[in-house]
C-alpha cells in the first residue's frame, strides 16, 4: 500500500511540476517580450506586464504543493539541528508534524473562506490591460490552497508512515550525495 501511495504522490508531484513549468515558461516569454519591445520598439505592449503577473501567480499556486511534498519549505534549522544533536529525533518529528497540521488547518480555513467570494461574484470585473474576467485570476487562490491542502495531507501521511523510524529524515539531496559517495568510493 505504501508503494502505491508513493507512486501516487510522485505522479501528483510531476503533474504539479509540469503545470508550474508551463506557467514559468509563460512568465519568461511575457518578460522577454516586454524587454525586447521596450528596447527595440517605439512602445511596449501593455498586456505583457499583466500577463507576467498572472502567470507568476499561477506558477506559485502549483509550486507550493510541490514544495510541501519535497519538504522544501523554510523551517527553523537551528531548532532541528539542536534537537537532532541531542538525540531527540522523535521530538523533532512531532514538532514538524504539528507545524504541518497547523499549516493544513490554516490552508483549509482560507480555502473554504475564499470559495464563496470567488464563485458568487455579484458583478463582472475584468483586468485592465487584457480584459480577462477576474474570476480566472482569483481562481488561482482556490488552486493554491486546494493543492496546498492536498499536499499537506499527503505530507502528513508520509510523516506518520515514517514516524517509527529511529533515524532522522534525510533530505533528497543528502540521499543523492550518499549514493554518489558510494559510487565514487
Amino acid at each position: 500500500m505504501k508503494k502505491s501511495f508513493d507512486k501516487f504522490v510522485k505522479i501528483y508531484t510531476e503533474v504539479l511540476c509540469a503545470f508550474g513549468c508551463v506557467f514559468y515558461l509563460s512568465f519568461c516569454v511575457c518578460v522577454l517580450i516586454q524587454i525586447i519591445s521596450r528596447n527595440l520598439l517605439p512602445s511596449a505592449p501593455s498586456w505583457t506586464e499583466e500577463a507576467a503577473r498572472y502567470t507568476f501567480i499561477y506558477m506559485v499556486a502549483f509550486g507550493c504543493g510541490v514544495a510541501v511534498l519535497k519538504d522544501e519549505f523554510v523551517f527553523v534549522e537551528f531548532l532541528k539541528d539542536t534537537l537532532e544533536a541531542r538525540g531527540l529525533h522523535k521530538l523533532n518529528k512531532v514538532i514538524r508534524l504539528l507545524v504541518t497540521l497547523a499549516m493544513l488547518v490554516l490552508s483549509a480555513f482560507i480555502l473554504f473562506r475564499s470559495v464563496p467570494g470567488i464563485a458568487f461574484l455579484k458583478f463582472r470585473m475584468v483586468s485592465t490591460a487584457m480584459q480577462i474576467p477576474m474570476q480566472y485570476i482569483y481562481f488561482s487562490q482556490i488552486l493554491l490552497f486546494g493543492f496546498l491542502c492536498i499536499s499537506l495531507i499527503m505530507r502528513i501521511i508520509q510523516m506518520l508512515c515514517s514516524f517509527n523510524d529511529t533515524a532522522p529524515e534525510k533530505a533528497e539531496w543528502e540521499l543523492e550525495m550518499e549514493e554518489v559517495k558510494r559510487e565514487v568510493g
